[in-house]
């Protein structure tokens, strides 16, 4: 954050900032969707996995 001299600062913008708000209600909409998305990134790479050991195990000999 960039420093800005006392006298050029807003008196209101520091009130405002001081009052402690709540969370937005759309938080829990970034929250599922990172569950989701860490859900499919942990499937495809036991998918991936999975496929590369059947190749290693039985083709590829």
């Amino acid at each position: 954050m960039a420093y800005i001299n006392p006298r050029l600062r807003n008196p209101a913008e520091g009130a405002a900032a001081t009052k402690a708000t709540a969370p937005a209600k759309t938080d829990w909409i970034g929250g599922v969707c990172a569950i989701i998305a860490f859900g499919l990134a942990a499937a495809t790479t036991a998918i991936l996995y999975m496929e590369w050991d059947l190749y290693t195990n039985f083709i590829g000999r």
